[in-house]
């Protein structure tokens, strides 16, 4: 595995490892590949603005932020009820015990009467 047990005086082994490189880790990060941070921030808040739908025209960026907030809410009440709808009504595919979760009236073999 890379490391090698050497008994030295006693019963004591002492294992040697090789050093691992840290020139990989930091070209994979791109540590020297991107261009400040604060350069960029003006486009962000422009695709912020394009993905939060507007309520009412032009908006500072405090506004852009709650707003920002509120729809994070939103979509995550949505998603909230949607899975309380699938477990109510069943994920399953077949018409059969869709239409039993409905109240619809079924015979003993499931058919719909």
């Amino acid at each position: 595995m890379g490391s090698r047990s050497i008994p030295i005086s006693g019963d004591l082994p002492i294992r040697k490892t090789k050093r691992r490189s840290t020139t990989r880790r930091r070209t994979q990060c791109g540590a020297g590949d991107r261009a400040p941070a604060y350069s960029s921030v003006p486009e962000k808040i422009e695709a912020l603005k394009q993905l939060i739908p507007a309520i009412n025209g032009d908006r500072k960026s405090d506004q852009l932020f709650q707003d920002t907030a509120n729809y994070i809410v939103l979509l995550r009440t949505q998603v909230s009820i949607l899975q309380k709808l699938v477990g109510i009504y069943g994920s399953s595919s077949g018409s059969d015990s869709n239409s039993s979760n409905l109240g619809i009236p079924q015979n003993q073999n499931g058919d719909v009467q």
